[in-house]
């Protein structure tokens, strides 16, 4: 008795992508990895001392406000506009709402409850550091304290994506402990971009400039676009080598229905496009903003 071997490309045709999770989740999942990233690499900046200089101080409707250490804690309000999207993918109130009750069991209610407390706390952070230095007594051991509590919660909401993703078991290409890893990678991948290009806005509008050479954050950027792209290729690799559906949902992202996706937006926006703009900006930058 002999089985029927099929060829690659015929079981590639009948691999179709998964539909369940639409553009929400997409949205969601951007947002919420970037807003953490970049809240984790700016604290990171003001704990390092770094900030706009000349200070960056006015009056808004009769209070006083300072861009100094706000540009790079901006992060979680990304995350408050993406969670809404996990939420509208729910679809009906009453299902988000059984599925908030049960932390023990579900994923959803968990990251519900890391989100919040993200939020939370990231936007205080945020609020505070919009006021000037010391209007509060300073950073004292409290503050400190919630700083680091929030950092955490920045990278739960990071790897909290890829956990949700991982649980998926109907999906055997996200079936994979990597996957976690590779969205902590990419949330202070685009993080650092984020906190980069607020730099760049702040500097450009001339309202402040940054009291030191943001190549710290470039170099850090490059190191983390590297190693995201190392993950990626042994999360592919280590998928392709699972025969039958591993293999074939891999060849659907390179050379199938996916690979205009993959090429186009993760390689070419993802990983070329910033390191791309990096190396105009410190080669070329009068020619780049002119």
């Amino acid at each position: 008795m002999t089985s029927e071997i099929v060829p690659q490309e015929r079981r590639l045709k009948f691999v179709k992508p998964q539909r369940e999770w639409k553009w929400e989740i997409a949205i969601y999942l951007y947002l919420a990895g970037m807003g953490a990233g970049a809240f984790i690499i700016g604290m990171v900046v003001q704990w390092l001392g770094l900030s706009l200089r000349p200070s960056t101080a006015f009056t808004l409707f009769g209070y006083p406000v300072d861009l100094s250490r706000a540009a790079f804690l901006w992060g979680p309000i990304l995350v408050a506009i993406g969670a809404p999207f996990l939420i509208l993918d729910l679809g009906i109130k009453r299902r988000f709402l059984y599925a908030c009750l049960n932390p023990r069991t579900s994923w959803v209610a968990r990251g519900f409850l890391i989100l919040s407390t993200f939020i939370v706390l990231g936007l205080a952070m945020f609020g505070r550091s919009l006021l000037p230095a010391g209007s509060l007594g300073g950073r004292t051991t409290l503050w400190i304290l919630v700083e680091m509590i929030s950092v955490i919660f920045a990278f739960a909401t990071a790897i909290y994506t890829g956990v949700l993703l991982k649980s998926v078991k109907y999906v055997p290409i996200w079936n994979t402990p990597l996957l976690p890893s590779l969205f902590l990678v990419s949330a202070l991948s685009t993080g650092s971009m984020l906190t980069i290009l607020s730099a760049l806005a702040m500097d450009l509008s001339s309202l402040g400039r940054i009291s030191w050479s943001h190549s710290q954050v470039d170099c850090a950027e490059q190191i983390l676009i590297l190693i995201e792209a190392v993950v990626l290729a042994v999360y592919l690799l280590t998928k392709y080598r699972v025969r039958d559906q591993g293999e074939t949902s891999v060849r659907l992202l390179l050379s199938g229905e996916l690979k205009f996706l993959f090429w186009g937006g993760i390689v070419l926006i993802g990983f070329i496009f910033p390191v791309t703009l990096e190396y105009l900006y410190a080669h070329f930058p009068g020619a780049l903003f002119s």
